[in-house]
C-alpha cells in the first residue's frame, strides 16, 4: 500500500476480493495487490480478459518483467461495472510505467515473453474506497 492507504483481500464466492481505501498522507494515493512470482509467458497474447466487477475505480491491471520495483512494468487501466462483467484489455491498451519517470511507450507481444508477475493496481493520485472482486483472468 503506498503511505497510509489501507487494504486488504479475502477469497470469497469464488472471487478474489479486494477493498480498502487509498490515503494521500505520507506520499500515498495508491494501493497494490500482486501475485506471487513466477514466470509465464505471454508472447502472442492479444488481450486481456478479466470477469469482475467493482467500485471506485479506475484501476489497473500489472505485468511485471522484472523483479526490479523501479524498472518498467505494462499496465492497461480499466473501470469495471458494479456487476459481473468481462473487461477485455488489448494488447494495444498496455503502455510501459517507470518509477518516477511516468509513461514510456507502448507494448508489444515480444516483450511479454517473460512475465514475472501480474497484479491490479489503484493508482490515480485520489484518497477514496475501493471494492474490486475478480473472478477470472483470460489471455487471448
Amino acid at each position: 500500500m503506498g503511505g497510509r492507504s489501507s487494504g486488504h483481500v479475502v477469497w470469497a464466492d469464488d472471487a478474489m476480493v479486494w477493498e480498502g481505501e487509498t490515503s494521500l498522507a505520507n506520499n500515498g494515493g495508491f494501493a497494490s495487490v500482486r501475485s506471487p512470482w513466477g514466470e509465464t509467458d505471454l508472447q502472442g497474447m492479444a488481450e486481456v480478459v478479466l470477469t469482475c466487477r467493482g467500485t471506485g475505480g479506475p484501476f489497473k491491471f500489472t505485468l511485471e518483467t522484472s523483479s526490479q520495483w523501479w524498472l518498467p512494468y505494462a499496465y492497461a487501466s480499466f473501470e469495471p461495472a458494479e456487476t459481473w462483467n468481462e473487461v477485455v484489455l488489448p494488447l494495444r491498451a498496455f503502455r510501459w510505467n517507470m518509477a518516477r519517470v511516468g509513461d514510456l511507450h507502448g507494448v508489444k507481444s515480444g516483450d511479454l515473453s517473460r512475465v514475472l508477475r501480474m497484479g491490479v493496481m489503484k493508482y490515480d493520485g485520489t484518497a477514496a474506497p475501493f471494492h474490486l472482486e475478480i473472478r477470472a483472468v483470460e489471455f487471448r
